[in-house]
């Protein structure tokens, strides 16, 4: 079992009960929608919460993201690992985390770290974030093809946990982001050198438990994410302008202490702005990009326990992404015309996973299997272009001291 410390003890009960092995995996495989249940994962997203997750080392293989909340399209996804320390018995001087991640592939040097911590105050909890990540050179650095690129992404973030009453406690976070950026490819194009703060991202969520068995999870979202970047849409460095607001309810439901139901859903919205940079490259495919989209995304999670070693778990998801895009070219170029172009896509998904937890205290194992991943290279799920792959598995191994 999670060891929390909540005086909430309802909603606590509820939420927790099974969540013996709770780490990547586990929000995987219900569904990916870690902010409507908790979880091992939540002081990634959730700083205050981290309070209520101490002492523990936490191995993930696989494809996971620990390297930040707040931008849109540059994620890590690879293994990491981390460990949470409460630094003493009595919990005053509150509870530290560190997450450490590599880049994948290996043509693209880099890495991430994710520095935490979080004290309580009476009903309120206070956290601190502070992620580092670095990229070079590769598909994931600036969504381009180019040699001697680099990309940092720099976060720094405050949330709190706050217990309003018996039935009722919720987190908040926000955070801001530090962009840096230089590329190049020779005789083509120069990227500008930056250094920015214009990417935030703020987001909230409640815990109400309307009776003994059934609680409401409502979650807001919103994400700016301004820098410059090399457009693969333009084929040329260029001004980014994008924002993503998100609005959803979940609902988890526990029948009986060994299963728990997760419900919920989302609608995304969002847009996309580039702007190419004059003089920055000898050759252009378009001058402007204006992307808008919408997704509608909901799940259906079972967690149960069958033994007191194994706990089996499984969902299916229903992901709708609607995305309409216009390429403008406003200037003429040695006697070539005018240029505009008008991209509608609509993608169903319907991915489902299964999921398996081994229960060997205090060791633990999570298991993963998705036939069809329809995940998301932004934060979990959080992006305008989804990442398909045939299959995804993954395995976190959880000691709890």
């Amino acid at each position: 079992m999670i060891r929390c410390q909540r005086a909430v003890i309802t909603i606590i009960a509820l939420t927790v009960a099974l969540a013996a092995g709770a780490t990547e995996p586990r929000v995987r495989a219900l569904g990916d929608g870690g902010a409507y249940f908790e979880d091992d994962t939540a002081p990634l997203s959730w700083f205050g919460a981290l309070v209520d997750y101490p002492d523990q080392l936490v191995l993930d293989l696989g494809e996971f993201d620990h390297d930040g909340s707040g931008t849109l399209n540059e994620r890590m996804h690879s293994g990491g690992g981390g460990a949470h320390l409460r630094l003493d018995d009595a919990g005053r001087w509150g509870v530290l985390g560190l997450y450490v991640q590599e880049d994948l592939p290996a043509a693209a040097p880099g890495g991430a770290i994710n520095a935490l911590g979080a004290r309580r105050f009476g009903s309120l909890s206070l956290g601190l974030r502070a992620m580092l990540t670095s990229h070079f050179d590769g598909e994931n650095s600036t969504e381009s093809w180019g040699t001697g690129e680099s990309l940092y992404v720099h976060a720094y973030g405050l949330g709190a946990r706050w217990d309003r009453s018996d039935n009722l406690y919720g987190d908040v976070a926000a955070e801001i982001i530090n962009t840096k950026s230089d590329a190049a490819e020779e005789d083509l194009w120069q990227l500008p050198a930056s250094s920015v703060w214009t990417s935030w991202a703020a987001r909230t969520r409640w815990f109400w438990s309307v009776t003994e068995d059934v609680v409401l999870v409502p979650v807001l979202d919103h994400r700016r994410d301004d820098r410059k970047l090399v457009s693969a849409t333009l084929e040329a460095p260029a001004d980014q302008q994008a924002w993503q607001s998100s609005a959803g309810i979940g609902l988890n439901l526990l029948r009986d202490p060994e299963t728990m139901i997760v419900v919920s859903g989302e609608w995304r919205w969002g847009t996309e702005r580039h702007r190419r940079i004059r003089g920055t490259s000898s050759g252009w495919e378009y001058d402007g990009s204006d992307l808008d989209y919408h997704e509608i995304h909901a799940r259906v999670g079972l967690e149960k326990r069958v033994t007191p070693w194994l706990t089996v778990r499984g969902s299916m998801q229903y992901l709708r992404m609607q995305r309409e895009q216009i390429y403008s070219r406003g200037e003429v170029v040695d006697g070539e015309p005018d240029r505009w172009a008008e991209d509608t896509r609509i993608k169903v998904r319907t991915p489902i996973t299964l999921g398996c937890a081994l229960h060997l205290d205090p060791f633990q194992a999570d298991m993963v299997f998705n036939g069809h991943w329809s995940e998301a290279p932004g934060t979990v799920p959080f992006a305008p272009r989804p990442l398909d792959t045939d299959t995804f598995t993954g395995l976190s191994l959880r000691y709890l001291f």
